[in-house]
């Protein structure tokens, strides 16, 4: 059953009281420049910080206050993942760098008339085995496929955020993936507290050496 007009109307008021509006949470990623991938990361930024409002209103303990902990790990570990993603990809696509992130070794097979394959394999032999002629070469992988902290390792190569910075939001993420209740059990609530609480303020730095070191690095790598 849903609150009364009146119990909705002191939880808005209490909830917009203490968080911006939506523009000013699209405003923190204009540097973004895919318009979905801004305005959906104005979504998740400005309803995490919703969320937590609303549980830190009604003084969230135990259960309650790991469920808001883990919401908060997921949802910023997201964010700085989805923003580190686009402009490595997307923004900085030719750099060297980013490219080496799909780039793996690989051994390639070499096309040899039927005739030479014949001889060659006449010549060779290895243990009753055919031989194969192969090549090293370079795959590539798909950019989902690229674990995070070698994307927040590169975004720091390239100067897009400082070291320290880069540590502590593959901390994020990895918290993210290993959310499940048997680590949670081994994890004290304090620890998970901080966690949550960094994943958060941590955001503005974030955004803040990124808006500036961006432009420098799109010039660089023009």
């Amino acid at each position: 059953m849903a609150f009364t007009d009146e119990t909705k109307h002191a939880i808005e008021s209490y909830i917009d009281g203490h968080l911006a509006d939506w523009d000013w949470h699209k405003d923190r990623f204009d540097f973004i420049s895919d318009d979905v991938l801004r305005d959906r990361l104005a979504d998740e930024f400005m309803s995490t910080r919703y969320v937590y409002k609303l549980l830190e209103g009604m003084s969230a303990d135990s259960w309650l206050l790991r469920a808001q902990i883990r919401l908060q790990v997921l949802s910023y570990a997201s964010i700085y993942e989805a923003v580190i993603h686009h402009i490595l990809f997307d923004d900085l696509a030719s750099n060297s760098e980013v490219q080496s992130l799909t780039e793996f070794k690989t051994k390639k097979v070499i096309a040899i008339p039927s005739s030479k394959m014949a001889q060659l394999q006449a010549a060779l032999e290895h243990d009753g085995k055919d031989i194969i002629p192969t090549y090293e070469g370079i795959g590539r992988t798909d950019t989902t496929k690229v674990r995070f902290d070698k994307k927040a390792e590169c975004a720091e190569k390239l100067g897009l955020i400082e070291e320290w910075l880069k540590d502590e939001i593959i901390e994020f993420y990895e918290a993210r993936n290993a959310i499940h209740i048997h680590a949670e059990i081994r994890k004290s609530l304090e620890y998970q507290l901080d966690l949550s609480k960094r994943a958060y303020r941590r955001m503005e730095p974030f955004i803040d050496q990124i808006r500036s070191n961006l432009p420098k690095v799109v010039a660089n790598n023009a």
